[in-house]
């Protein structure tokens, strides 16, 4: 599988389809080891994760992303700084656009599916709009999931209903640090952070018109919606994003300079 390296981070170089048939193909492949960690790359991720002089970072959160067994880019920017690096990925491949053609997937293949995070009525709400015949929910937990605890029970529901996929609905940078930390204890073949996704999908949040998502112009749509929870978030992110490509972009030059 071909990548392309910002941050540090491996970022696979799939279309939409691809990264959805690899995920099957993952579920489908005898059990061994840890459980298959998906990361969806958005430009949240990067601020939450990379470090970049004058900014901070979260190491252990930027471990688990370059050690994901898969990374797909779900935001534009990160789209479109891999073209700038010459290391172009395809296309955005988001969680949210993923879930709805998984759950399809499972049921054809007769796989089962586990949500862990979000709210429990959103999420039934959820399933109820897809309306997908034979999809095998193994179990739909909304535990209050916390990341100073070991909640070990957690971790014996979710292994005793013995899912193919799991569904990690907390959000990051909380769902990759819990998928990072549990990935050896879960009797699952994969599991991926998908943050908001079924609050889409059950119609409480709108997604913005997809020439925004195109145009890497969602966030503007979000602010919109929630100016004030999201207006600091967006702004710190856009800020130190934009740094960081920065950094990247001119490391990127000199190292072809020095090469010819």
């Amino acid at each position: 599988m071909e990548v392309a390296t910002l941050f540090g981070i491996p970022i696979a170089r799939v279309t939409h389809s691809e990264a959805v048939e690899w995920i099957v193909a993952r579920a489908k492949a005898p059990r061994g080891g840890r459980t298959a960690f998906v990361a969806t790359l958005n430009v949240d991720f990067v601020t939450n994760a990379v470090r970049g002089w004058p900014f901070g970072g979260n190491d252990e959160l930027w471990g688990y992303l370059k050690g994901a067994d898969f990374v797909t880019a779900d935001g534009m920017p990160i789209v479109l700084l891999s073209r700038f690096l010459r290391c172009g990925l395809p296309e955005r491949v988001t969680g949210s656009d993923m879930v709805p053609e998984l759950c399809r997937r499972f049921a054809e293949e007769g796989l089962s599916v586990y949500v862990l995070g979000g709210d429990k009525e959103a999420v039934e709400t959820a399933f109820a709009k897809m309306a997908i015949p034979g999809l095998k929910v193994a179990g739909i937990d909304n535990a209050i999931v916390r990341l100073d605890q070991e909640q070990p029970e957690i971790v014996d529901r979710i292994n005793a209903a013995k899912p193919d996929l799991i569904f990690v609905a907390l959000g990051n940078p909380k769902e990759e640090l819990w998928m990072g930390r549990n990935a050896s204890k879960m009797n699952a073949s994969v599991m991926i952070g998908i943050g908001g996704s079924f609050n889409f999908i059950a119609g409480r949040v709108k997604r913005a018109p997809r020439w925004m998502q195109r145009g890497g112009l969602e966030w503007i749509y979000r602010i919109l919606q929630e100016p004030g929870r999201l207006w600091r978030r967006y702004a710190y992110g856009l800020v130190k994003f934009s740094w960081l490509s920065l950094l990247s972009l001119c490391g990127a030059y000199r190292e072809r300079k020095v090469n010819g």
